[in-house]
């Protein structure tokens, strides 16, 4: 789909929509009240944190676009083999999703645990997987291992998912190191590989 969105034009100016379409994020409160709860548990969740601080920046248009203009930012091309790089990004999102969800979950069951509340992560899943907007084929692998393991307190000590995170590890990494090379934020990526390590 994102491709897609990325080849579309505007109908109106001719420019790719992607250009068009202001890059200020609106914020209903959710992700801070995350961020605020995961602190009071406590619960370690950088990269959605990282996530509600990139969005809260982008509001700040006004002071980014004299930022730009004092600073001249100058994104340098990515040079390489298109397919391979393709490939490196796909894990790069694969790695970062998992250790994303694997923050949430950990939040869930921390809550679960601190508040007496015996929230099933298995139906939490299930639940999302069924039509939330955050559902996912990934979904799935995380049912199986809270069926495995109701007291899972954090998907990364599953075996299957350990096996899925080392295989895209190392292009999680390329792909940060293309980007810093290229001066492109990838601020949530980053905080994912932290969290790894």
């Amino acid at each position: 789909i994102t491709s897609e969105i990325f080849l579309r034009k505007d109908d109106e100016t001719g420019k790719y929509l992607v250009d068009v379409i202001s890059d200020k994020a609106g914020s209903k409160g959710t992700g801070k009240w995350t961020s605020q709860d995961a602190m009071e548990l406590p619960v370690s969740i950088p990269t959605i944190d990282a996530a509600v601080a990139m969005r809260t920046i982008s509001a700040y248009k006004d002071e980014r676009v004299a930022a730009a203009e004092l600073y001249q930012p100058k994104t340098k091309e990515l040079k390489g083999k298109k397919d391979a790089d393709i490939k490196k990004i796909k894990d790069a999102l694969y790695f970062s999703m998992i250790i994303s969800y694997a923050q949430g979950l950990s939040m869930l069951h921390k809550a679960s645990s601190e508040l007496n509340m015996d929230i099933p992560l298995a139906d939490v899943v299930k639940i999302w997987r069924g039509g939330c907007i955050i559902r996912s084929s990934l979904l799935e692998t995380f049912y199986k291992a809270f069926k495995k393991d109701k007291t899972l307190s954090n998907i990364l000590l599953n075996k299957n998912i350990a096996r899925i995170v080392k295989k895209t590890e190392k292009n999680a990494r390329n792909v940060i190191k293309m980007a810093l090379q290229s001066k492109i934020p990838v601020t949530g990526l980053a905080s994912a590989i932290g969290y790894f390590d």
